[in-house]
């Protein structure tokens, strides 16, 4: 099985412990003989996190994935298609990439046909002409989840359990319902304060005909204050905007933003409410809801300030208020009047600014005098829900550093500056991460959110201020830091309504509480049963199938012997992971362009060591080893490691490193993306730019053959490529499929049979969706069954990829980042981004 050097998401997906810019790559040698090199005396310590520089942050992790979603592909030897702009690529640093522009119902088009394939693929029972449907009936293979349910041990101060990036939270009166958006895995509901958690999204997977909701990325949420059942989520994740607009010109503001989804019996049921001009591809910040009116709610969006307006026969239509990026909302109600404020992001020549409205939203006004006008950037607003003429805003500059806090008494009056902020953003990375509520009891007192603590390492930036007026301005008379045994990455901070003893905060590991903020309470994890966890690539034992590593975003990697509670056992933001299946105490994960080894089975953070650091070309880049093999218990030693257009080897499985296999062409090869070997003497590479070589073991040497351009017939398609993997029915092991990611062509999976390439991704009813298709599988056993995963759903084909249909029921349809078919158990493994690990038996 082979494995992709992906990209992490979220739609999110951003990271954490990502502070790192990739390292110049390491020079070629003349020559790919075998040559023992020398580590570089580079220390990496397995917990320690680097500091954010110019171009790291957030974008080191997504913009692989946003590229290569947003790049087209094209025919071989076709003109590029015409695009307003080129921007550089991460892929690619040293050329340019188009990005094509999207249709903004990119995402509602591909889930309606995935909707439409899953149910063509369960036929029921003949049921006589005017009958009533019969009922569906799972299937006798279902997906099972295999966790994370929690990660123990996590990356946090204390070492709490986590979870996946939780973007907003909604806490009904009282504390004990509790609704979590999570970035991309849908909402988990609470009854019991956040004890205990339970996915509120996944009615699909019990009917594959019948959607439980349009999208599992979540962006905002708000809980109707008189009736905890009644709850508005905004999808798209618009935390990560900034990742889009700053460099991936053509892009959609966000990933699956389909508008507003509502239910009105806490979950069970979930309809997708209209909105003009339509809300598909863009994305949510927040949402508020008149506290006089339950029916009216105010939504910030990439698109601009929506408001859910009366339509007749009783429906609702969210319709545009006003244009332009709108970061926050909130509503504050005294004597039965509601007023709204909103902050919009500037972009270009346009300002950041403050708004205010006094008629339900329908009109807007500039909210006070003397804002500050140059080099702001995002901007989150607080107020206390009863106090409609006190407003605070929490600002950064352009580049998502602090710029500070503002307070206004009075929508008429003059802003002023509250001074000796505490630095709340020192990863800058306030496009991302930016929060601020007011104390419910104490209008001098605020809490603060922002991404990281310096010290000690995977704090959580929360912070307690007392206000006091200075002069004409304000001052922070009192501060302290209370976010450190959370996870860092604060998306929101709010309090149980009224209650200023239950401070809450949703950030990249999940949710924690702080029951005594005011005071010398500590953030406590509340995260059990939270499985929204967004795992990139796993690693499975040969024997014992109940041994699982996982490489999760912004969470490092975990591990499984059992059951679906894992345990966090390296730092950082996970990657690949090896386990050497000859010798399973060894093990490698792959984390911030660092590759770790254990030799004590990787049961925990101690023993890890830093063995490989050649050089940094893109986020999570490729380790693979040769497939399972008794028979050659020694070629369980031999390890690839790609690295831009270098191809690193080792063979006595990561104690030392051999001269590298280096790729011609240059930067126009692109850099090696997927990797898969076929035997301890053949290996297979593909490129971020569309191109595939076989590499060849000759005595000391590798000899490398291009096969992109066969001239029997060539790879018909030009893009990143995603995964390789070996046809096993072939056996001289010269034969490969390849996936595709990019956009706008369904030929997704190609076969090359060691002469010509061969589209074989179906056609029409049997045919793959234009998504990215991110990992695949070949059964050994039984060769003519492929399996691909995409960014939506795993899919099928019996006969060599002549045929395609969505897999059984039980899957969430969170993006497939990785797929793997245990080599002794028959078991299936798939790592969502968003959902965790699951489980398919092929028997």
């Amino acid at each position: 099985m082979s494995k992709s050097t992906k990209r992490k998401r979220s739609s999110s997906a951003k990271s954490n412990r990502r502070y790192v810019r990739k390292t110049k790559r390491t020079a070629a040698p003349a020559s790919p003989s075998f040559k023992p090199l020398k580590l570089s005396k580079q220390k990496v310590a397995a917990k320690k996190k680097k500091k954010k520089t110019d171009g790291s942050g957030p974008l080191e992790w997504l913009l692989p994935m946003l590229e290569s979603s947003y790049t087209p592909l094209e025919g071989r030897g076709a003109p590029s298609r015409s695009v307003t702009t080129t921007t550089a690529s991460s892929l690619d640093s040293s050329s340019t990439t188009l990005i094509a522009p999207a249709q903004p119902t990119i995402w509602r088009d591909v889930l309606l046909e995935y909707k439409q394939r899953k149910a063509a693929a369960v036929v029921g029972p003949a049921v006589a002409p005017g009958a009533p449907p019969m009922p569906f009936v799972p299937g006798a293979r279902n997906w099972l989840p295999l966790g994370p349910s929690v990660v123990m041990d996590g990356q946090t101060v204390g070492n709490q359990p986590v979870a996946g990036r939780v973007s907003r939270l909604a806490v009904a009166p009282g504390g004990a319902m509790v609704y979590a958006a999570s970035a991309n895995g849908g909402v988990f509901r609470s009854a019991d304060g956040g004890t205990t958690w339970r996915s509120m999204m996944d009615r699909f997977d019990l009917d594959p005909t019948n959607f439980a909701t349009a999208s599992l990325v979540c962006g905002a949420i708000a809980l109707d204050p008189t009736d905890p059942n009644r709850v508005y989520v905004g999808t798209g994740e618009g935390d990560t905007l900034q990742l889009f607009r700053s460099r991936v010109t053509g892009a959609l503001p966000a990933y699956r933003g389909l508008g507003v989804i509502r239910t009105d019996d806490g979950g069970a049921n979930w309809v997708v409410e209209a909105s003009s001009p339509d809300l598909a591809g863009e994305a949510f910040f927040a949402l508020a809801i008149d506290p006089g009116n339950r029916e009216n709610v105010i939504g910030a969006t990439t698109a601009g300030l929506y408001r859910r307006t009366p339509q007749a026969g009783g429906q609702f239509q969210w319709v545009q208020v006003r244009t332009g990026v709108h970061a926050s909302v909130v509503a504050a109600s005294s004597g039965g009047a509601t007023r709204f404020f909103s902050a919009e992001w500037g972009q270009g020549p346009s300002r950041s600014t403050v708004m205010h409205s006094d008629d339900g939203g329908a009109t807007w006004a500039t909210t006070g005098t003397n804002f500050p006008t140059t080099n702001i950037g995002r901007i989150a607003l607080a107020v206390q829900s009863d106090k409609p003429n006190l407003l605070y805003a929490l600002v950064t500059t352009s580049s998502g550093s602090l710029q500070g806090v503002y307070r206004l008494d009075g929508v008429t009056q003059a802003w002023k500056p509250v001074n000796a902020v505490p630095n709340v953003l020192p990863g800058g990375q306030g496009a991302y991460d930016l929060t601020i509520v007011v104390d419910p009891a104490d209008t001098n007192l605020i809490y603060l959110g922002g991404d990281r603590m310096d010290a000690p390492p995977w704090g959580g930036s929360i912070w307690r201020c007392s206000i006091r007026a200075s002069g004409s301005a304000y001052k922070v008379s009192n501060s302290a830091s209370i976010g450190t045994h959370a996870h860092a990455d604060i998306h929101v901070i709010c309090h149980t309504p009224g209650d200023p003893n239950e401070l809450w905060c949703g950030c990249d590991g999940g949710v924690f509480l702080n029951r005594a903020p005011k005071g010398t309470g500590e953030f406590v994890s509340q995260n059990n049963g939270l499985a929204c966890l967004c795992s990139n690539f796993i690693a499975q034992h040969p024997t014992d199938p109940n041994i699982l590593f996982s490489g999760l975003q912004d969470n490092g990697t975990a591990r499984t012997s059992s059951g679906p509670i894992w345990t966090h056992v390296s730092g950082g933001d996970g990657g690949y992971c090896l386990i050497n299946w000859n010798t399973p105490n060894q093990v490698l994960v792959y984390m911030n362009g660092v590759v770790y080894r254990s030799t004590t089975g990787g049961t925990s953070h101690a023993g890890w060591t830093p063995v490989w650091n050649f050089g940094w070309a893109t986020m999570t880049q490729p380790i693979v080893g040769v497939p399972y093999n008794p028979s050659s218990p020694f070629s369980a030693d031999l390890v690839a490691v790609g690295a831009g257009q270098l191809v690193f080897l080792s063979n006595n499985f990561a104690s030392n490193w051999l001269s590298p296999i280096t790729l011609p062409g240059g930067a126009s090869t692109g850099d090696a993306f997927a990797l898969a070997f076929a035997s301890a003497n053949r290996l297979f590479i593909a490129t971020t730019r569309g191109q595939v070589f076989r590499a060849d073991r000759s005595g000391n040497a590798w000899q490398i053959t291009r096969l992109d351009d066969a001239p029997a017939a060539p790879l018909g398609v030009s893009g990143l490529i995603a995964d390789v993997a070996v046809d096993w029915a072939d056996a001289n092991s010269g034969s490969i499929y390849v996936a595709f990611g990019g956009m706008g062509d369904r030929r997704r999976v190609w076969h090359f049979d060691g002469t010509r390439w061969e589209v074989r991704s179906g056609a029409g009813a049997t045919g793959l969706l234009d998504v990215e298709h991110n990992a695949l599988a070949v059964d050994q056993t039984a060769p003519n069954n492929v399996y691909v995963g995409a960014d939506v759903g795993v899919w099928h084909s019996p006969d060599g990829g002549l045929n395609w249909n969505p897999l059984e029921n039980g899957l969430p349809d969170a993006p497939v980042f990785d797929l793997q078919i245990h080599p002794t158990q028959r078991l299936m493994r798939a790592a969502t981004h968003g959902r965790g690990v699951y489980e398919l038996s092929l028997q």
